[in-house]
C-alpha cells in the first residue's frame, strides 16, 4: 500500500469485545519473545501487545482500518503469548473478536472459495476422500505439471498457493476403513468405551494415523466410531462463526447419543471441540443448548491424555529394545500447549519410549513456538508462514533428531513440507505413530 493511498475502513459497530479486555493488557512485553510472528519481522505492530492496541484504536474509532487489518491478519492464532502472559489477557477472545470484520477484507472470490470449502467439501467426508483419492492419483503418476497447469488456467493467487501445496504435500498412503479397523481391535474383556474423532482433513492425509491410534488404544478401551461432521475450527478461525456453530451443533447431537470420553488425534479439532461452550456463549442460542456444549466440551480428550493415562498399567510389562534407537524431538502442537494446555502428556509418552530403549530423546528449542502452518495461514500469509517454518527448521536441525513427533496435521503437513525443502533426513510423525512403535516391539 502506497503512503498516500488511504485506508478502507471496516465498521466496527459489532465487535463484541468489552474496554475491560482490552485494557487488561499492560503491555510489559513478556509476550514478546513467544510470539512468532514478532521474532521474525522485529515489529511492535506484529506482536500481540501492538495488535491489542490496534483493536483498543479500532475499536474507540468505530472502525479498522485497512493497516490495523493487515496487522491483525498476520496473526498466527498461536496463542504463545497467552501462556506467557502474567496478567492473564484472553487474547484469543480479543482475536476472535475481530475475526468477522477481517472476513469482510477478502476478496468476493477468495471468499466464496473458503466458503465452498468450508460448508460443502470440510463436512463431506466422502467428498473430501474424493478429493484425497484425486491428490493420490496425481502422486501415484508423477503428474507434478498437473498442479502448475491449473494455476495458469487459474492465475488466482489463493488458487496458485493451494497448487503449490498439493506440489509440497508428502505422499499419501493407501486408505483403510477406521470403522473395520475398531471393529476388528475391539476386545469383549474391555470394559472402557470410548468415542473416536477422526476428523476430516486429518482421516484424509493421516489415515495411518487414525489407524495407530486405534491399534494403541485398543489394548485398554472398546472404541466407537459414531456418525459426526467437521469439528468447525477452519470456519471459526476465518470469522465465519455461524457456520463454526451450526456444525458444533451438529456434533453435540451426535454424540449426546453415545457414551464415554471422545478421543481426538488432531490438536486443531481438540481445542475446538472443547470450547463448543465458550462458542455457543457467544451465539444466539437458548441456555439448555449451552449446558449441552459444556457437557459434550468435557468429554473430548486427546488422544495424548488417554494413551498417558494407561501407561501405568504398563509399567515393569514392557522389555527393554535391543534395537538401534532413533533420536526424537518434540514439537508441541500450539492448539494442544498453548489452546489445551496439554503438555504433560505427550511428554509422559515420549519418556515412556526413550525409558523402555525403543527412541532417544533430545531437546529441541523453542519447541512450543508455531511451526507456521496456523490452520490455512500457510495458504493466506505465505510468507511469514515460511519465515515462521524457517525458524522451526533451524532449531531441528541444530538438535541432531532423526525424528519430530507432534500432534496435529497442520503441523504435520507444515513440518514434512520444511524437511522436504531442506532435504533433510528426518522422518515427521504423530504421537500415536510413536506410541505405536511401543506395540510393535510387544
Amino acid at each position: 500500500m502506497s503512503s498516500t493511498e488511504p485506508d478502507r475502513l471496516i465498521d466496527l459497530s459489532s465487535l463484541k469485545v468489552s474496554k475491560e479486555l482490552l485494557s487488561s493488557c499492560i503491555h510489559c512485553g513478556l509476550c514478546l519473545p513467544a510470539c512468532p510472528t514478532y521474532l521474525v519481522s522485529g515489529l511492535e505492530s506484529q506482536s500481540p501487545r501492538g495488535r491489542i492496541l490496534a483493536v483498543a484504536k479500532s475499536a474507540e474509532a468505530g472502525s479498522l482500518s485497512d493497516r490495523a487489518a493487515q496487522h491483525l491478519s498476520a496473526c498466527l492464532g498461536c496463542l504463545g503469548c497467552q501462556t506467557a502472559c502474567p496478567s492473564g489477557v484472553h487474547y484469543e477472545e480479543i482475536l476472535e473478536s475481530v475475526r468477522p470484520q477481517l472476513a469482510a477484507r477478502r476478496t468476493p472470490l477468495l471468499a466464496a472459495l473458503m466458503r465452498f470449502a468450508f460448508a460443502q467439501v470440510l463436512p463431506n467426508y466422502w467428498l473430501l476422500r474424493l478429493l484425497g483419492y484425486l491428490l493420490n492419483f496425481v502422486q501415484i503418476l508423477g503428474l507434478t505439471k498437473v498442479p502448475y497447469l491449473i494455476r495458469s488456467v487459474f492465475p488466482h493467487p489463493f488458487i496458485a498457493k493451494l497448487c503449490d501445496f498439493v506440489t509440497f504435500t508428502p505422499a499419501m498412503r493407501l486408505h483403510r476403513s477406521l470403522a473395520s479397523e475398531i471393529e476388528r481391535k475391539n476386545i469383549s474383556k474391555n470394559t472402557s468405551v470410548i468415542q473416536f474423532f477422526r476428523g476430516c482433513v486429518m482421516d484424509v492425509f493421516y489415515n495411518h494415523v487414525n489407524l495407530d491410534a486405534v491399534r494403541v488404544l485398543a489394548a485398554s478401551h472398546n472404541l466407537q466410531l459414531p456418525k459426526q461432521t467437521c469439528c468447525g475450527a477452519l470456519a471459526h478461525h476465518a470469522g465465519d462463526s455461524d457456520l463454526a456453530v451450526k456444525l458444533a451443533i451438529a456434533n453435540i447431537e451426535f454424540f449426546e447419543k453415545t457414551s464415554g470420553e471422545i478421543v481426538v488425534t488432531s490438536a486443531g479439532c481438540g481445542a475446538m471441540l472443547k470450547s463448543y461452550e465458550h462458542l455457543l456463549q457467544g451465539a444466539a442460542v437458548d441456555k439448555h443448548l449451552v449446558e449441552r456444549a459444556r457437557l459434550f466440551a468435557g468429554r473430548v480428550r486427546d488422544f495424548s491424555e488417554v494413551y498417558a493415562a494407561s501407561l501405568n498399567d504398563c509399567a515393569g510389562k514392557d522389555s527393554q529394545s535391543s534395537a538401534p534407537r532413533k533420536k526424537v524431538a518434540y514439537h508441541a502442537a500450539c492448539h494442544l500447549a498453548h489452546a489445551q494446555g496439554v503438555r504433560s502428556e505427550p511428554e509422559a509418552i515420549l519418556d515412556y519410549l526413550s525409558k523402555i530403549g525403543l527412541i532417544e530423546r533430545v531437546e529441541l528449542e523453542n519447541n512450543e513456538h508455531c511451526c507456521g502452518s496456523a490452520g490455512i495461514y500457510n495458504l493466506i500469509n505465505t510468507e511469514t508462514s515460511l519465515a515462521v517454518l524457517d525458524a522451526k527448521m533451524d532449531c531441528l536441525e541444530k538438535c541432531g533428531a532423526d525424528v519430530v513427533v507432534t500432534a496435529n496435521p497442520g503441523c504435520l503437513l507444515q513440518l514434512e513440507a520444511g524437511v522436504k525443502a531442506r532435504k533433510q533426513n528426518v522422518k515427521v510423525m504423530h504421537l500415536a505413530e510413536a506410541a505405536a512403535l511401543k506395540n510393535c516391539q510387544s
